[in-house]
């Protein structure tokens, strides 16, 4: 396999949370050294850029609901800039902000893999929530809580169909590992498109690293390739402080780094989001510290390994569905 490099791309808005102050998670993870640690551990790091919005909340306090030109602006532009870096060859690293930039990454790895092959993304939404809500079914009103169902092609035309009319994303393909609180409008339309869902409670009778490559299987299988998105609150909320919409009972911080090896060797996975990391929020670093090792295991390269294929033979991970 081609060896990667990665480009790493700071996603600076909160615009789509009630708590926007995670719009400078990106820049507190690069000041703090995170880009040199990634290449003082022989990762192939293109470099990182910082994406910012119109307007920062710093600057500007918007409501919820007027906040949403700001939303998608951004995400047009998100979506350019991973296409433009995919286009270069390179492995696109989105870092958030709040969950609503995942309309412009995966709108961007959308756009630009459709060119490759007529087969669908896949994607692995690593996360406490659902994140499927539409203006409809909301009770909040959080834009971060509705990217997966405008990818989906649900929800208003100005989040679903920001690069193209045609959904980004196909049920049949995606599943959502993690999830522990949602609400019944984004249940519904979820289970109405028979999108794979682990939960909480089978996680932790099944084991995360199992349930994981159960995940990878789905996904892999019948698409072009597949992507991650990782939101940081997957992660039980006594491990995670910093992060602004945390819940308890989750993932392990261990289990999870335990586990997203598998990524690392797949040449099938093409593109990988961060998200949700609140750095006003944070413990002593202990978030930002988290955020850096999710990054470091699942970018380093990991020695080549084995696997059983059933018939009593062992094959190289990437043969495993030749």
């Amino acid at each position: 396999m081609q060896e990667r490099i990665y480009q790493l791309i700071g996603a600076t808005t909160g615009w789509g949370a009630q708590i926007r102050t995670c719009e400078d998670g990106p820049i507190v993870l690069k000041k703090a050294g995170c880009l040199e640690w990634l290449k003082n551990q022989n990762i192939p790091i293109g470099g990182w850029d910082i994406l910012y919005p119109k307007e920062r909340f710093k600057e500007k306090d918007i409501p919820l609901a007027e906040a949403l030109p700001l939303i998608v602006d951004f995400n047009e532009r998100l979506a350019d800039k991973v296409f433009d870096v995919m286009q270069r060859g390179h492995f696109p690293v989105v870092v958030g902000g709040d969950h609503s930039i995942a309309v412009g990454t995966w709108n961007g790895v959308g756009c630009f893999l459709s060119y490759q092959s007529p087969k669908p993304l896949g994607l692995i939404w690593i996360d406490a929530h659902m994140d499927a809500h539409t203006p409809q079914t909301t009770p909040s009103g959080a834009w971060h809580g509705m990217p997966l169902a405008a990818l989906l092609g649900y929800g208003l035309k100005d989040l679903a169909e920001i690069k193209r009319a045609m959904p980004i994303l196909s049920p049949r393909y995606l599943c959502l590992v993690g999830v522990r609180s949602f609400e019944e409008g984004e249940a519904k339309l979820l289970e109405s498109l028979n999108v794979r869902i682990y939960f909480m409670e089978e996680i932790k009778k099944r084991g995360f690293e199992v349930v994981l490559r159960e995940a990878i299987d789905h996904v892999a299988h019948g698409t072009v390739s597949y992507g991650v998105s990782l939101d940081i609150d997957v992660i039980d909320a006594s491990e995670v402080p910093g992060t602004g919409s945390p819940v308890p009972g989750g993932i392990s911080s261990r289990e999870l780094i335990q586990g997203i090896h598998l990524f690392a060797n797949d040449p099938q996975f093409k593109a990988l989001e961060l998200v949700e990391f609140n750095p006003h929020l944070d413990i002593e670093g202990k978030t930002r510290k988290f955020c850096q090792e999710v990054l470091t295991k699942m970018l380093r390269p990991a020695p080549a390994f084995k696997i059983w294929d059933g018939n009593g033979l062992s094959l190289p991970f990437d043969k495993r569905r030749q």
